[in-house]
């Protein structure tokens, strides 16, 4: 990043290239970026951790605080002390001063044996621990079918706006619904304190049990064996140094002599490796975990044995282990990944979708799909599960996608209020959503026949939100439970806010309903737009159409340039964000050729491009 590489070979951000190249999340990415770059002007605690002799959580904890000139005092410190003790000390110290040494820290510092107060104890950690204990439910909701689909089109609508997430989601739906009734509503008639009543008994027992869980967790530390002083012993000669990027991080040799191209093969390279590893590790947490195994080893808590004995948070090591115990039914997932076919990202994505019956289409799919499209497919696919109740549900056609991408063109049109979108307008004739001949299509079948009949009915425009909360609906065929994964906080919302408004609401509206058109009432104004090439913008949905991109502020990009006769036939313009169009294209980055309905994408340098991509296939234009 700090020598523009990203940009070089294409990519608009480093986000997209973190989870198409690296398979990673960004925030993993920038987690490890932030380390690289408070490391790099500490040598001796950059090769500790890159020798493994400091854990990647301790390594953390020290490169706050260390400076060239004490890091050999810092981590003697560490060295007799856990990463719980060393915050503590670090926190305490960063807190009275702003000039901090290992030296200051050692001379007021307990000895490692000592417990420091338990007060300052629960606080540190739960400031600095990252590890943090959220609490979910699961809010079960059964609801006529326009209803369902009125939420998914919601959804779309706020990931348009910015917010992901299914918790974020159902907390903007909540603050929306809550403002629409203290706007209708008399005043008084809705009591907020009711809303804001705090549950005391249950604040008082997790204060209890955190204060219980840092009292065990220094009980342990009091009473250690020999996990305490465990590191990693050996020298220099017993570590691989293929990679240059290794051999940089060791201080044995410098990454600045190498080109773009060159920097991206060494991630590749530690990409695949750490997708093998990613396996292995995942599939001894689980077994560790069967038998109990941060007990037998006398950790307190496994959040302490996570981050003491391995580095990383407690959440860390829940996502290993439910990759894992998913993977146990999907060998052909499982072995893509060992065979660094599949990156983690895009196994994370097939292990929500895919059962042993379609697993080898899947893996087939992702192979050849960029994680933007694979994350597009599979999130089709899932509400085709949960909309025709099968089980097996294969990657869809390209017929059936285009179909199911025409809910979030109505969404960014605002047309589900304003007529409907018919079918005919998503480039889907009716004779695609027959009867399938296979059985394994049949969850698409199910799914796109009831969108396209939401969709041609009008969507939602038959319905308003009035004075009284919302008019009567006609009846409805079918319903759909909906369960909606929050945390406890906004379940407890949720609840109480619709108890309070349940006698405000016509017998027949939902809840969902009735939250749903609150936030339209809010937004839709944003959506009514007469911009020039508004119609190329609706019908590629607001999104960069480059396969590796999620930018949302689009331009119109001629593929065959007006300055070499290009003209302005939808099929001749595709949406595309400012960077991809700018700096991308125009800048010699990127180059895009085909029609709007194909387009072949080369990233990268044209003699050797890095990443090549015709339509929706990925084409493999350097090594996995």
């Amino acid at each position: 990043m700090s020598r523009g590489a990203v940009f070089d070979l294409g990519f608009s951000s480093l986000e997209a290239y973190a989870v198409e190249r690296c398979e990673r999340s960004v925030r993993w990415v920038e987690a490890a970026r932030c380390m690289a770059r408070r490391v790099d002007e500490l040598p001796a605690l950059r090769r500790a951790i890159a020798l493994g002799r400091v854990s990647w959580s301790m390594g953390e904890v020290l490169a706050r605080a260390a400076e060239p000139g004490d890091e050999a005092g810092w981590l003697e410190l560490a060295e007799s002390r856990t990463v719980r003790q060393m915050r503590v000390l670090v926190a305490g110290a960063m807190a009275s001063s702003q000039a901090v040494s290992a030296a200051s820290v050692l001379s007021h510092s307990a000895a490692p044996g000592e417990r420091p107060s338990a007060g300052t104890d629960v606080e540190a950690v739960a400031h600095d621990d990252g590890d943090v204990r959220t609490e979910m439910c699961t809010l079960t909701c059964t609801v006529p079918q326009e209803d369902a689909w009125l939420f998914e089109a919601t959804r779309s609508l706020l990931d348009h706006l910015g917010e992901h997430g299914t918790d974020e989601q159902c907390e903007a739906l909540l603050a929306e619904a809550q403002n629409t009734l203290l706007a209708a509503l008399p005043e008084g008639a809705l009591d907020l304190g009711q809303l804001q009543v705090p549950d005391g008994a249950r604040e008082r027992w997790l204060l209890q049990l955190e204060a219980w869980r840092a009292e065990a967790e220094a009980l342990c530390e009091k009473n250690r064996g020999g996990w305490l002083h465990y590191r990693r012993h050996g020298s220099d000669s017993d570590w691989g140094h293929g990679s240059a990027a290794v051999a940089a991080a060791l201080g044995m040799g410098s990454l600045e002599h190498l080109r773009p191209k060159e920097l991206d093969a060494n991630v590749r390279a530690l990409r695949q490796a750490m997708a093998r590893h990613e396996l292995d590790v995942s599939r001894l947490m689980l077994t560790f975990h069967r038998q109990d195994g941060w007990r037998r080893l006398g950790y307190a808590t496994e959040t302490q044995y996570a981050r003491e004995r391995l580095g990383a948070s407690r959440s860390t090591i829940l996502a290993r282990r439910s990759l894992a115990l998913r993977l146990e039914k999907l060998p052909a997932v499982a072995a893509a990944l060992a065979a660094g076919q599949l990156g983690v990202e895009a196994a994370l994505q097939l292990v929500r979708v895919a059962t042993p019956n379609t697993q080898a289409a899947w893996v087939a799919r992702a192979i050849h799909r960029t994680v933007k499209h694979l994350r597009e497919e599979v999130a089709a696919a899932l509400v085709a599960v949960r909309w025709s109740g099968e089980v097996d549900c294969p990657p869809p056609l390209n017929t059936e996608l285009v179909a199911f991408q025409a809910l979030e063109q109505a969404v960014v049109s605002g047309s589900i209020f304003r007529g409907g979108l018919s079918i005919s307008s998503s480039r889907v004739s009716s004779s695609r959503l027959r009867e399938p001949g296979s059985e394994q299509r049949r969850a698409w079948y199910l799914m796109l026949g009831s969108l396209a009949a939401w969709l041609g009915g009008g969507g939602a425009r038959e319905v308003q939100v009035s004075a009284g909360g919302a008019n009567a609906v006609r009846c409805h065929a079918g319903r759909v439970t909906l369960r909606l994964r929050v945390s406890q906080s906004t379940g407890a919302w949720w609840r109480r806010l619709e108890t309070l408004a349940r006698r405000w609401l016509p017998p027949r509206v939902s809840w969902l309903r009735f939250l749903c058109l609150s936030l339209w009432q809010a937004w839709q104004h944003l959506l009514v737009s007469g911009v020039a090439y508004g119609h190329i913008y609706v019908r590629d949905r607001y999104r960069c159409v480059s396969p590796v991109c999620n930018r949302r502020d689009v331009t119109p990009h001629h593929l065959v340039f007006r300055s070499a006769g290009g003209g302005d036939e939808d099929d001749n313009v595709g949406a595309v964000c400012s960077w991809c169009h700018l700096s991308g294209v125009h800048g010699g980055r990127i180059r895009a050729r085909g029609s709007a309905g194909h387009i072949h994408w080369e990233f990268g340098a044209a003699s050797a491009p890095c990443l090549v991509v015709d339509g929706r296939e990925r084409v493999a234009a350097c090594p996995m």
